[in-house]
């Protein structure tokens, strides 16, 4: 499994289009017997996944051609009240121990830390939270920001995505980098297929989608790759997850900017 869908839900997770009347959405919601606000909350319950480690591959290629690949290790806690997590890069060796932590709770923007070795350490703003992970085209936000916890939530049509028959999910209500979020949701399986993130002008900023979807290390269907693209840019970047772990236990200190010092 991989970020925000799992990490994000992905971190996660997802593809776009122009979206259905209000009929077709009314009838969406009665045949999955669901409500937005409770297919929101269902999607938002799975991604407050308590604690977790997981290998991520990340795979980026910029507009000149050139292309990245990392190795990294990330380590997340998330509830209700709080999302906590840090990404390291394990290789290649030139980068091992880049890192760098998000925090977010009580509805606020998130904060952060970068570290970068052998020694500096640099504070992440709200400002700083549509910048690129390790300049991929994923950025910090979409790690921490749960939007299916947002106060609007609204199913407006039914479209297909790698044919599955999926409900099309509009949020609203945040206060970080976007301020809406499009989600193609595959009812059956409770994993969005495809995620479009808008910002404050109302313009597309981001898409992810999802490539594969596994069972991760407590029998859940989970995403646990994507593609990210960026509104307007050439480049993209792949992920893919690997050996999720939920068997594990953290402390509020493995969670402090100091601690980005010391990981193992």
């Amino acid at each position: 499994m991989v970020t925000p869908m799992f990490e994000i839900h992905l971190l996660h997770s997802l593809r776009h289009v122009l979206l259905g009347l209000a009929l077709v959405a009314s009838a969406a919601a009665q045949d999955a017997g669901l409500s937005a606000k409770d297919l929101a909350a269902r999607m938002s319950e799975s991604i407050q996944d308590g604690s977790s480690a997981v290998r991520l591959k990340m795979d980026f290629a910029r507009p000149d051609g050139t292309k990245t690949v990392l190795q990294i290790k990330a380590s997340s806690r998330r509830t209700a009240a709080a999302t906590d997590v840090i990404y390291q890069i394990l290789w290649p060796k030139e980068r091992k121990g880049e890192s760098f932590l998000l925090k977010k709770s009580g509805g606020r923007p998130a904060t952060g830390a970068v570290f970068t070795p052998p020694g500096t350490l640099t504070s992440l703003n709200a400002s700083d939270m549509n910048n690129g992970v390790f300049g991929s085209d994923l950025a910090y936000d979409d790690l921490v920001d749960n939007f299916y916890a947002w106060g609007e939530q609204k199913i407006i049509g039914t479209e297909t995505v790698d044919k599955i028959e999926c409900q099309i999910l509009e949020s609203r209500g945040g206060n970080g980098s976007y301020r809406k979020v499009i989600s193609w949701i595959d009812p059956k399986r409770m994993v969005p297929m495809r995620v479009d993130k808008y910002g404050e002008s109302g313009k597309l900023v981001r898409s992810i989608y999802t490539t594969r979807i596994s069972k991760d290390d407590t029998g859940r269907t989970v995403p646990s790759s994507f593609r990210v693209v960026r509104a307007g840019n050439e480049s993209q970047t792949e992920i893919e997850g690997s050996n999720s772990r939920h068997d594990v236990t953290f402390t509020d200190s493995d969670f402090t900017p100091e601690a980005l010092r010391t990981l193992k």
